[in-house]
């Protein structure tokens, strides 16, 4: 869960943006960006509606559909698509620059640091003429026991 400081930074931040690019600010876009700064986990945009109705939010998963786009046009969101038909978001500010371990029994998404891909990425990138901005690196995988996993949820 993000603090009231970052999560304030984030409305800021995301107003700005909606000024520039003259969108409307309002209360809806707001109350999505509050809603996703108490998730600590990847989530779609039919989680997110699922969220927010349980907590009493009225809003259209259509509304929900666009103000994540501005989100992630305004780098406050990184969309995933691990696998399966839906993409994935978490707040860019989270866990800055890392990359994932996707179980494709159980689905369980692992974040992870490591500094030897960053290297190898900045050799390959200077090698070919390049300098990197940013990467995303997915490693599809399964857990080591599959069967008594306790994020296998599909028996």
């Amino acid at each position: 869960m993000a603090s009231l400081n970052q999560i304030d930074v984030l409305k800021q931040q995301f107003s700005d943006f909606l000024r520039r690019k003259k969108y409307r600010i309002t209360q809806e876009r707001i109350n999505i960006l509050d809603r996703i700064a108490e998730i600590d986990d990847h989530f779609s945009a039919d989680e997110l509606y699922l969220h927010m109705n349980g907590q009493g939010d009225k809003v259209s998963r259509a509304t929900i559909y666009s103000t994540l786009d501005l989100l992630t046009q305004c780098s406050i969101l990184t969309k995933h698509r691990f696998q399966g038909e839906s993409a994935h978001f978490e707040l860019s500010s989270r866990m800055p620059h890392h990359d994932h371990l996707i179980c494709t029994e159980c689905g369980r998404i692992v974040e992870f640091r490591e500094e030897s891909i960053d290297a190898i990425r900045d050799r390959v990138a200077d090698r070919l003429g390049f300098r990197p901005l940013h990467h995303s690196l997915q490693i599809f995988a399964v857990c080591h026991s599959p069967t008594t996993c306790v994020h296998n949820t599909s028996e």
